[in-house]
């Protein structure tokens, strides 16, 4: 098929793999608003600068996607080495005081990840890592599919089609790609032609388009009829975000601060909590990219700074961090003032959506199901969808019946959308926050018999457990034919460094 999927972020790249490993004579074309991009032809050509363009700081990679994202054997396993990025595997979550520096209770220990969630470990990533991740993975698919010249064009490719004739009769060398093209801002879709717009005017059509770009997208408002307005969520959930990184041998080097990297290392290996439940605030750090970096994050309750519109760019003076949490321990403001690049956004919160395609325009990621970051369950999801359906449309082509690509999307969201939806409303409350009651039909849906999780426990439980990969299997054996494997390749693994 010839296949369009705007935003070359996470969910974007995710879905270009698992549509290109499923299937390689797919055409993939990825339209990516940032200049950040070249590509010819022959191969998707990321400038230099094109990873650190990537938005964000941090990012929790948790087992429901390591457990295929990040297992090195081959059948299990998508091939991203955690090492290799960076990542930092967690071994469980403390909870701080933030006012006397005390321990409370016992957290949540993670160092038992891998035998509980079937190979699945929680990583502490920064975002650009496991971008450049996933960016490495196609690129490898691309090179893989395409690695032996076509002996009758003169050592040049030539793009076959998808019946194997090639073109203008000349033997086949490889039947599909997957390239990004830089500076391509969509502005508006049409379905019912398959059509997109440009900004520059041009209109561009394919057998599928695939909106991938994101939280501002333009899609949902064409497969709703109406545009998915953000909300501020009501008192007393948090609704500000700061977010700053902070250099571990920064810390380490002054006396006043050494104190953050305990001599056990145990820090290196956790995530630590500092809530303040009767403030409505707290403050998360975890280290990242090798423990070289520290990520910050800080959530609270802001009835003056109100905004309508996320912006994650905005910039925030350290003064008004520290006058936030004033009254935390000083030896934690001393940490934070640390900092030099400090970012403010909005939490602003949008509801889950009763379709997730019209025709053949279909939504992925945070274009499909935005959440806050309460559970780092943001950028998981997004990877789940664009491996269910790459998969779903693994064995379908440009003559396939329009029918059956309608059967298949709906499929996509029969897997997707509940459990997505379910985990788009438990991220509007934090660890140590009650969780939604509208989140019981939710559930429900999913087979849960617990009820709503009442502890940081049986969320994890709910996030954690449920397997994509099984899932999609069921589903496609159950709806498509009861002999539907996984196409082989789609899982190679990796050598462990």
């Amino acid at each position: 098929m010839d296949i369009l999927i705007t935003g070359a972020g996470l969910s974007g790249l995710s879905t270009a793999l698992s549509l290109r490993r499923a299937n390689p004579s797919h055409r993939i074309t990825i339209l990516e608003r940032s200049s950040h991009y070249r590509h010819s032809s022959k191969s998707l050509n990321p400038s230099p600068t094109s990873s650190s363009h990537e938005i964000g700081a941090a990012i929790n990679v948790p087992p429901n996607i390591s457990r295929f994202l990040c297992h090195p054997s081959p059948g299990r396993g998508w091939g991203l080495d955690p090492l290799k990025q960076k990542f930092v595997k967690s071994e469980g979550v403390l909870v701080v005081n933030p006012q006397t520096m005390e321990q409370v209770g016992e957290g949540l220990d993670h160092s038992r990840n891998e035998e509980m969630w079937e190979g699945g470990a929680l990583w502490y990533a920064h975002r650009v890592d496991l971008h450049g991740g996933l960016l490495g993975l196609v690129l490898e698919s691309n090179e893989k599919e395409n690695g032996e010249k076509d002996a009758g064009t003169n050592g040049e490719w030539v793009e076959g089609d998808e019946e194997g004739k090639g073109v203008n009769g000349k033997s086949k060398g490889r039947k599909g790609w997957v390239r990004i093209e830089g500076g391509k801002e969509v502005i508006a879709y049409n379905p019912s032609t398959l059509s997109l717009t440009l900004s520059t005017g041009h209109t561009l059509t394919a057998d599928l388009i695939i909106a991938a770009d994101g939280v501002h997208s333009r899609a949902p408002e064409y497969v709703l009829g109406h545009p998915n307005q953000p909300r501020m969520l009501p008192d007393p959930k948090l609704n500000t975000c700061y977010r700053f990184l902070i250099p571990t041998a920064e810390i380490a080097s002054d006396p006043e601060t050494k104190f953050f990297l305990d001599s056990d290392k145990m820090e290196a290996k956790v995530c630590r909590l500092w809530p303040d439940v009767k403030g409505r605030k707290r403050l998360i750090a975890y280290r990242c990219r090798g423990g070289e970096i520290i990520n910050f994050v800080v959530m609270l309750r802001d009835e003056i700074n109100t905004a309508k519109r996320e912006d994650w760019h905005a910039p925030v003076s350290k003064s008004e961090v520290l006058s936030k949490l004033s009254d935390f321990h000083p030896d934690i403001l001393a940490v934070i003032n640390k900092a030099t690049d400090l970012k403010r956004w909005p939490l602003l919160y949008r509801p889950p959506i009763p379709t997730w395609h019209k025709d053949r325009l279909v939504l992925v990621g945070d274009a499909a199901h935005p959440m806050l970051p309460h559970h780092g369950q943001g950028a998981a999801q997004a990877i789940e969808d664009g491996l269910a359906l790459g998969l779903c449309l693994g064995d379908l082509s440009s003559i396939s019946a329009p029918e059956e690509l309608e059967h298949r999307l709906n499929l996509y969201e029969k897997i997707r959308r509940n459990r997505a939806s379910a985990i788009q409303v438990m991220s509007n409350a934090g660890f140590d926050e009650e969780a939604p009651a509208e989140l019981e039909g939710y559930l429900k849906e999913e087979g849960w018999v617990g009820g709503v999780p009442k502890h940081m426990k049986e969320i994890v439980e709910f996030e954690y457990g449920p397997d994509v990969v099984e899932r999609t299997v069921r589903v496609m054996k159950e709806e498509v034919d009861a002999g539907w494997e996984v196409p082989r390749g789609f899982f190679p693994g990796f050598e462990r460094q």
